[in-house]
């Protein structure tokens, strides 16, 4: 017969790996609503988001592909002294222009001269101030192209729709 003790303590690891799993879920439906909002000439950025456990205590994936899975978060430990230094992920897009696709910095933007065109929705044609951000797209003539509205990492970050993601993740994993 297991002791009062024990049985806390199997019950303390089972919330840790739902709190794990909730954490996670989340972190999923983060990375796949930057995937689907952002930029997308190619796909390279849209497939280049990544989780990456804030300290040490982690295991498994940090990225994929989109649609992202579970499988693309890594797991944090349950180990209740681990999880003490890590209980949270930092999202982050692998691709060297990521600070220009998020309208975070200003760049010089050039036309694709091999005649290509983006696979993503254009939302934006015309012209771009030189230097400038990305989503600044005005009309008219110009050879500029957008595939996300202006500013919408930050419309995402502060506009309420990370909050929702986060919700509905934590939601949908912890009734698993």
């Amino acid at each position: 017969m297991a002791t009062r003790g024990q049985e806390l303590k199997k019950m303390s690891r089972a919330l840790l790996e739902q709190v794990n799993e909730a954490a996670r879920e989340a972190t999923v439906r983060v990375m796949n609503d930057l995937a689907e909002k952002g930029p997308e000439w190619s796909g390279d950025f849209k497939n280049s988001w990544m989780a990456i456990p804030a300290g040490k205590g982690a295991s498994g994936s940090t990225g994929g592909e989109y649609p992202y899975t579970l499988d693309d978060v890594p797991k944090l430990s349950t180990n209740l002294a681990e999880m003490r230094r890590v209980t949270k992920f930092r999202i982050e897009n692998r691709q060297p222009y990521a600070p220009y696709a998020l309208d975070l910095e200003e760049g010089v933007f050039r036309g694709d001269r091999k005649g290509n065109f983006p696979i993503g929705k254009v939302v934006a044609k015309g012209s771009r101030p030189t230097p400038g951000k990305r989503g600044n797209v005005k009309g008219g003539m110009g050879e500029a192209t957008s595939t996300a509205e202006k500013d919408w990492y930050r419309t995402y970050l502060k506009g309420g729709a990370m909050k929702k993601a986060i919700v509905e993740g934590v939601r949908a994993g912890l009734t698993k």
